[in-house]
């Protein structure tokens, strides 16, 4: 059962206890401890600060952990994102019309990794992807771990996954080498060893700023602030999705709830396998317990040797991000093309030419 906060908090005085700790993070600091709201950019402000190298690890741990028992608004969340976005490694393209399809992780429905074989389904319809990717926090199986174990080395500088993106139509990127920033706060994080804002930073601070995105989330209450906070960063079209078993992608399983941003307008509402041409099936036996179980899977998938419910998972979600994308008409004209993709060998083609080019001297 959840306790009410300490009364005497709110009528204690806001100033620091002692002179050294009356530093630029302190008056953010005591407002989250209180449970105030910032504003976005006073959360923009916040993030600077929390980021800068001067700030004490100790504030910085506290600032964490009030923030994620305050929690997180919307625009908190875009807030720190936009300074994120603009500390970062920046990636430009060629394209105008790209994608980024990624989740949270954190999901208590565990599969093989989803997202990364969609990624490569998505390329091989048409519709390049810039997807970040980032080694395992709440699992063994990180995109990184996976995409390395397929012969992709996702860990060059930031030039390689540009001309990734530009030559192949899929590049991915590794966090660290574009978000050098946060290096610091990423090991204060880690000691700390809760979940904090940043897991739900990365997937709103792509390096290359795709204006469409497909976003899945791990628990339903964060998908429409993940929407509404897309929505202030200025995408132009996404899901934020999260299927009713738990897990942060499309799912099989029942229904996916949906929060659609287009133009300036969020709008919620459920898609099932069905709406997509597509039967419901069980994921149970999907799931990986290592990078080498899940690349496996990923490469069965989309070699066409497997039929099951792997291949139905992919499709599903390429499909959804297809149609996101604007390269379909409708869901089922988004499954066709993500089925064409793997049996056309054009996901497995994309895979193959990721695997070259990052692998250059």
């Amino acid at each position: 059962m959840l306790k009410p906060k300490t009364k005497w908090l709110l009528d204690a005085p806001t100033s620091a206890t002692n002179p050294k700790s009356d530093t630029p993070l302190y008056k953010f600091l005591v407002r989250l401890v209180r449970g105030e709201d910032l504003s976005m950019d006073e959360a923009s402000d916040f993030f600077r600060v929390l980021t800068d190298p001067a700030t004490y690890p100790q504030q910085i741990a506290g600032a964490l952990a009030a923030l994620t028992a305050k929690g997180e608004t919307f625009a908190e969340l875009a807030g720190m994102a936009r300074v994120l976005r603009e500390n970062a490694v920046q990636v430009k393209t060629r394209y105008a019309n790209f994608i980024e399809n990624t989740g949270t992780g954190s999901s208590v429905a565990k599969t093989f990794n989803v997202s990364t074989a969609a990624a490569f389904v998505i390329a091989g319809a048409g519709l390049p992807v810039a997807k970040q990717v980032n080694r395992a926090v709440t699992s063994e199986t990180g995109s990184a771990e996976v995409l390395a174990k397929l012969g992709v080395k996702v860990s060059g500088d930031p030039g390689s996954a540009q001309a990734c993106l530009d030559g192949a139509g899929i590049g991915f990127m590794f966090a660290p080498k574009f978000h050098p920033t946060l290096k610091r706060v990423g090991t204060i994080r880690s000691n700390l060893g809760i979940r904090s804002c940043f897991n739900l930073l990365g997937v709103l601070a792509n390096p290359a700023m795709p204006p469409k995105q497909i976003v899945g989330v791990w628990h339903q209450s964060l998908v429409e602030p993940m929407a509404q906070a897309l929505m202030l960063l200025g995408t132009k079209n996404a899901w934020v999705v999260h299927g009713k078993d738990g897990l942060d992608e499309l799912t099989l399983i029942g229904e996916t709830l949906v929060a659609e941003i287009f133009g300036n307008k969020v709008r919620k509402f459920v898609v099932t396998p069905e709406d997509f041409g597509l039967q419901h099936g069980e994921i149970k036996h999907l799931k990986a317990e290592t990078p080498e179980e899940s690349a496996k899977i990923i490469s069965e998938v989309l070699d066409s040797k497997r039929r099951d419910e792997a291949r139905s998972l992919v499709i599903l979600n390429a499909a959804a991000a297809l149609l996101v994308g604007g390269l379909a008409e409708n869901p089922l004209h988004a499954a066709r093309l993500a089925e064409q993709s793997i049996d056309s060998h054009s996901a497995q083609v994309k895979l193959e030419r990721l695997i070259q080019t990052t692998n250059k001297s």
